[in-house]
């Protein structure tokens, strides 16, 4: 792989991560990825301590388009970790 396959894959994953993080913005005004991830943590009913206003983690969580754009940035920065390091990744590589 050549390093401007890579520097394009990379690319590719800051734009699509831009692009969910501009999907909350835009839905979700004042709240961000961090407030997202926390409230489909509470939703699936894992114990996530919060101080932030809880109220719109039913419709944040459920919300697709933010779900799209979060798998579109996830898949996009996979393909870049898989193309730099092969498909163990990096920590997966066996020593020798």
């Amino acid at each position: 792989m050549r390093y401007l396959d890579l520097h394009a894959l990379r690319t590719t994953s800051e734009e699509k991560r831009q692009a969910f993080e501009a999907s909350i913005a835009a839905n979700f005004p004042g709240l961000n990825r961090w407030h997202w991830s926390r409230a489909c943590a509470a939703i699936r009913g894992e114990n996530v301590r919060r101080n932030d206003d809880q109220s719109q983690d039913a419709a944040l969580a459920a919300d697709e388009d933010i779900r799209t754009a979060h798998d579109a940035y996830i898949a996009a920065l996979h393909a870049y970790y898989r193309a730099r390091d092969g498909e163990g990744g990096f920590l997966g590589r066996a020593s020798s």
